[in-house]
């Protein structure tokens, strides 16, 4: 157990260390692209996803440092339209940050130049608070705590006719309300993460407001009713007792399936009801060790037909949450060798080492001892509570592990965040920067902004694109790039695998004058 320990603080602490932002929503084309030149300043701006968002901040910042929020956004499907103020020469950021469907905040940056490029782009400042990831971590431990073990708990106390010790009912409102004020805390603690604001802004009321809007503040008020669900079966018994305890339960499995990573993955008519059940079939499951432990205290008999009840119903338990678990991993993985080259598929690793410590101690439980309590042994049950105290560190291992995946993205949206490639070919007679969205194999959208020596935009009266790879022995394939107007061209293609690849441009200025253009390009 120490060295579980030891493994969970040391992936706290490497996802507590700064690092790049972590992509769930992902950007996968602008306008103007990253690292452009323009001639002249746009009207409007355009940032593109891979899913809808929700914008949270978005700021346009100049050479000079001064920063400005551009409040003037339309939201189009999973594009935000955005009206700037008027832009000046030299280079510019647009600092983005956005909540993703999943609930989590993301950001970024686009840089690009308008009429030269002779100064560096400012920097974007980004928040990267240890403490306040931290934070998060802590509340969302406190949270499951209370849904698995009280909410559980009292769903099993109810249905599976366990004696009602008065442990019992301090146990179990003890942790429901500690998560009821983690819930409220975790509401302010999204919003300062949201927002990108350290710990300090946490009085500010725009960060309340901005942590309960979307996916993330309709968990949190269905986490809550659950918990509150729980706190009155304690004290009510009968039918009336049960169906609060079921409805705990249920939402339980709701909350989770509200917001994060797999509820939110496609589709999500098979990912979301998936989460449900793992959550629900976890619930009964981390609810029951705690009664049943005080069960074993219990006369032989009284013990022994709560035993014999919960045997009976845990195998389809587990059998749900096995299925549903797998579902979800295959899902959110992708592909095999990602258990071990992301930090999702690490944190998936070791969760899954402690689950199979948790299993091996409940088929010891049912196999061996079981039937000697059934036998009335007196050891049995003293081992019995011995094992269970066992299992109730291992799931709050798991719990902990579970959490650090607030933070983790999963390869499915890693493979989807691959940024754009952007390259700039410079020939006697053409300039042209070319955007590649993603820069990864597959379907990509190619963007071409064409432009004189002089920096005005060129125009041409058509553009064929090529891309060919003959190291791979890939010959070219050629499409031809639709004219967007001011010297700007859109092309579709697909990029089969990843590697070099020689990028051709071939731009008709006339019936008679063609300029021909290529760089190398690096598709990961």
């Amino acid at each position: 157990m120490r060295r579980l320990a030891a493994v969970l603080c040391l992936l706290l602490a490497a996802l507590m260390l700064p690092s790049a932002a972590f992509a769930h929503a992902s950007l996968i084309a602008s306008s103007p692209a990253d690292g452009a030149l323009l001639a002249r300043a746009p009207a409007t701006l355009t940032l593109t996803f891979n899913e809808p968002v929700e914008p949270l901040t978005i700021r346009i910042v100049d050479q000079g440092g001064a920063s400005e929020s551009l409040a003037e956004i339309r939201r189009d499907g999973a594009q935000l339209v955005l009206t700037p103020p008027v832009l000046g020469d030299g280079a510019h950021v647009i600092s983005w940050r956005v909540a993703s469907a999943d609930g989590h905040p993301v950001g970024g940056s686009v840089t690009f130049w308008v009429g030269r490029r002779d100064v560096d782009a400012p920097q974007a400042v980004r928040s990267n608070d240890a403490l306040l990831r931290g934070a998060i971590w802590l509340a969302r431990l406190a949270i499951y705590v209370g849904l698995f073990v009280g909410a559980g708990g009292a769903f099993f106390v109810a249905w599976m006719r366990a004696p009602f010790a008065p442990a019992m009912r301090v146990i179990g409102s003890s942790v429901e309300l500690i998560a009821l004020a983690a819930l409220a805390l975790s509401i302010g603690l999204q919003g300062l993460d949201a927002l990108g604001l350290p710990l300090s802004s946490l009085p500010d009321a725009e960060v309340w407001a901005v942590g309960a809007r979307g996916s993330f503040g309709l968990s949190a008020a269905i986490a809550s009713a659950a918990l509150l669900l729980a706190l009155l079966s304690h004290r009510v018994g009968g039918i009336g007792g049960k169906a609060m305890s079921l409805g705990a339960l249920a939402g339980v499995g709701l909350a989770l399936a509200a917001t994060g990573h797999a509820a939110n993955a496609s589709p999500r008519w098979l990912t979301a009801p998936a989460v449900f059940v793992h959550g629900a079939a976890l619930a009964f499951w981390v609810g029951s060790l705690v009664p049943l432990a005080l069960a074993m205290r219990e006369p032989r008999q009284t013990a022994v037909d709560v035993l014999m009840r919960f045997s009976r119903v845990i195998p389809f338990a587990v059998a749900a949450l096995l299925a549903s678990g797998l579902l979800l991993a295959v899902v959110q993985l992708e592909r095999v060798d990602a258990l071990w080259t992301t930090n999702y598929g690490r944190v998936l690793a070791v969760k899954l080492v402690l689950v199979a410590l948790l299993l091996a101690i409940a088929l010891w439980n049912r196999l061996y001892l079981t039937p000697r309590i059934g036998q009335g042994s007196p050891a049995s049950r003293h081992n019995m509570r011995r094992t269970i105290a066992a299992e109730l560190v291992l799931v709050a291992a798991i719990l902990g592990v579970v959490g650090l995946w607030r933070f983790t993205p999963p390869p499915r949206a890693l493979m989807v965040a691959a940024q754009p490639f952007f390259t700039h070919i410079h020939t006697g007679r053409m300039m042209a920067d070319v955007t590649l969205s993603p820069g990864r194999a597959g379907p990509v959208s190619i963007a071409i902004q064409l432009r004189t020596p002089d920096e005005e935009p060129l125009s041409a009266k058509g553009v064929s694109v090529t891309l060919s790879s003959p190291d791979n022995g890939i010959e070219p394939s050629i499409t031809e790039a639709r004219s967007l107007g001011d010297g700007q061209w859109q092309a579709s293609m697909a990029v089969p695998i990843a590697g070099h690849w020689t990028l051709a441009l071939d731009v008709l200025i006339s019936d008679f004058d063609q300029v021909h253009a290529e760089a190398e390009i690096q598709i990961k």
